[in-house]
């Protein structure tokens, strides 16, 4: 674990002041990780030294025995560190990952009172990066964090899926009308009716915050209902009412921690949860002129997590739309109008023209060059 030449007084005190973390039995060649930095494991490894205090991201993948070059899913933990916490974990050979369950007082005493023995062995919190880190989770807290987390703790790329029913007995398959397991595969389809019905395990899930599905109040006019399907506002109130009311600029601290469970966490349901909460707020013109602040606050936001991912990745393959043009195309046309916030409508023109220039994106496109092609098809002539 390298990290640029440090000020011997500076790591002198970021050792007694900063949290350790004591991993121990880690297997050689585990692929390991804090917040934005990965590394493979060495023999003497036991751990990381100088962490500074807050909400840190600790992920792994166990090594593949038979291809040192292959690891296998991510998994990960989200910890609120505290200045000079020392905190104990041990690997758990069968399951190939790190033990959440808590180490001894005793145990904990007694690697506190032998750090310095301990030190050769401690891999030092790589300070260069930690200012990319706080800029994609400066909102996060231990609070939000809690809220998220499921139930088991562990944020795993992979969903843990169990069958709905056991299908021991051959009766059992044909109850979901599931083709027998000797049954030729001719097409696609048919592999997939083979599948069992599956669902999460419990105490798996990131326990995010449903979106609403009905964007109008019960007994809403027509008008209303239109207004409402294209001003969510509505439904960004509920989300806010339901899970932030306390602290409504927490609904950006669901954001940046969905963001970092798919940059780093690789977990894809997150980065489907972002897009969600992203088209939610950039769709909300009446949530504009009421949270002024969350998004002054989201433009911030928005400005690092971008600073992360390519220019293309937003671009469907199959339409060549980019999502993230579409939505800002919208939460600039609120937030850059003469009636929005003074200091939002400049920031929000600076940020446009920002994404501009690095990006190339095109944001002055007329919205109906979006909408769906009418196609009119030839007399007689029918899409079968």
């Amino acid at each position: 674990m390298a990290n640029r030449e440090m000020d011997p007084d500076l790591a002198r005190h970021l050792f007694f002041e900063g949290a350790t973390m004591v991993i121990l039995d880690v297997p050689e060649g585990t692929e390991f990780g804090i917040d934005c930095n990965t590394w493979d494991v060495g023999p003497k490894f036991k751990g990381v030294k100088m962490i500074p205090p807050g909400v840190h991201f600790i992920h792994c993948s166990s090594a593949d025995r038979g291809n040192v070059n292959e690891t296998g899913p991510r998994t990960g933990i989200f910890l609120n560190l505290k200045q000079r916490d020392v905190l104990v974990m041990h690997w758990n050979p069968v399951e190939e990952d790190l033990d959440l369950t808590r180490a001894s007082e005793e145990e904990v005493e007694r690697i506190r009172a032998n750090l310095k023995d301990l030190d050769k062995f401690l891999g030092p919190y790589p300070y260069d990066t930690l200012k990319k880190w706080v800029s994609l989770t400066n909102l996060l807290t231990e609070s939000v964090v809690n809220k998220l987390l499921p139930e088991n703790g562990k944020i795993c790329s992979f969903a843990e899926v169990l069958p709905i029913n056991a299908l021991r007995h051959t009766k059992d398959r044909e109850e979901q009308n599931l083709l027998p397991y000797d049954t030729e595969c001719k097409t696609y389809q048919e592999g997939m009716a083979r599948l069992p019905k599956m669902k999460l395990k419990a105490g798996t899930e990131i326990r995010f915050t449903k979106v609403p599905k009905k964007m109008y109040p019960d007994g809403a006019t027509p008008a209303e209902i239109t207004k409402y399907s294209m001003d969510l506002s509505y439904a960004l109130e509920i989300i806010i009412n339901q899970q932030y009311s306390e602290h409504p600029r927490d609904i950006l601290a669901e954001l940046q921690f969905a963001f970092v469970c798919f940059l780093i966490g690789n977990v894809y349901d997150a980065f489907e949860h972002w897009k969600q909460l992203l088209r939610l707020l950039c769709r909300s013109e009446e949530a504009i002129g009421k949270y002024t602040d969350i998004y002054i606050s989201l433009i911030t936001v928005l400005y690092h997590q971008l600073s992360e991912i390519p220019a293309d990745f937003f671009v469907d393959i199959v339409s060549k739309n980019n999502f993230l043009t579409s939505t800002l195309r919208e939460f600039f046309s609120y937030a850059c109008s003469p009636t929005a916030d003074g200091t939002l409508r400049k920031k929000a023109v600076k940020f446009k023209a920002y994404l501009t220039k690095k990006f190339k994106w095109d944001f002055e496109a007329d919205v109906e060059d979006c909408a769906p092609v009418v196609v009119e098809l030839p007399e007689g002539a029918t899409l079968e």
